[in-house]
């Protein structure tokens, strides 16, 4: 047990610490996906979640989205009945958000992903549950907006403390920039009338692939460098080089999109909009 709360466990004990999660939520998801490709073929895609599975991206679809949200349906239907508020759940996700930060500065990378990727589960319920209870409220969507980018900025600061030692450090950092401007651009052009949502690295592909590849390093490590005493966990890297790439070219594409749009509109002499900040007029 001390050995499981310091970190410093064996080879083997770090490979089961990751592979166990992985093995219950893959048997899970793959048997949901098979049953969720026979109701599709018999009864048609179900339509109860459009609202919530509505747009896309290369990385995630509409199909995978949807296929989501009724895989999990049975967990929204058990807080629903539970009476828990949505703003708790918002609080638990952003909770789970905290602890997987503290998981992953300490080297409990299978805790930290783990932890963040059911944390972004919890956080795809919290808006469904209000609009179900017609609890929907300026209030409670302005805290899950602010709890979501506290809690993917902390599991980055997590990963900086980890690697603050290391290169990884400077991959660390763009992609807690990129992160923080694409909802910020988002925002923006949504305040200036003229709403960017496209984007290659949006907020589930970014729980998604940062989730797992912090949650799964612990077996590669374990297998290729099993006599490393703080692992460098590359699988982990790869997730957060990537993130901080498709972060950043998602937000520069949507800062783009949205100078482009603003100057055709002005051009074309469309309604001046002022920026609410600044007192700018585009």
């Amino acid at each position: 047990m001390h050995d499981f709360l310091v970190g410093d466990l064996s080879p083997r004990a770090r490979v089961l610490t990751a592979l166990l999660p992985a093995i219950i939520g893959s048997v899970y998801i793959f048997g949901s996906y098979g049953v969720f490709l026979i109701r599709c073929a018999v009864r048609g895609m179900p339509t109860q979640w459009e609202k919530d599975a509505r747009g896309h991206t290369a990385l995630v679809g509409p199909h995978m989205r949807c296929f989501f949200f009724w895989a999990f349906d049975p967990l929204w239907r058990l807080l629903l009945r539970s009476g828990i508020s949505a703003n708790t759940v918002t609080a638990a996700a952003a909770a789970l958000g905290v602890g997987a930060a503290v998981a992953a500065s300490t080297g409990r990378f299978a805790l930290a992903g783990w932890s963040f990727l059911f944390a972004g589960i919890l956080d795809a319920m919290d808006g469904r549950l209000a609009r179900a209870r017609n609890q929907v409220s300026p209030a409670g969507a302005a805290i899950d907006s602010i709890l979501d980018r506290y809690t993917d900025a902390l599991m980055l600061v997590g990963l900086g403390v980890y690697y603050r030692d290391s290169w990884v450090v400077a991959p660390v950092l763009l992609a807690l920039v990129g992160c923080s401007l694409v909802p910020y651009v988002r925002a923006k052009s949504e305040a200036l009338g003229h709403p960017i949502r496209d984007g290659l690295m949006q907020r589930t592909e970014r729980l998604l692939y940062l989730g797992a590849s912090v949650a799964l390093s612990p077996i590669f490590e374990a297998v290729v460098f099993p006599n490393e005493t703080r692992p460098r966990h590359w699988l982990a890297i790869a997730g957060i080089v990537f993130l901080a790439l498709t972060s950043n070219v998602t937000a520069l594409s949507r800062f783009a999109s949205l100078v482009r749009g603003l100057t055709a509109a002005s051009q074309h002499g469309a309604r001046v909009v002022t920026d609410p900040e600044h007192k700018h007029a585009v």
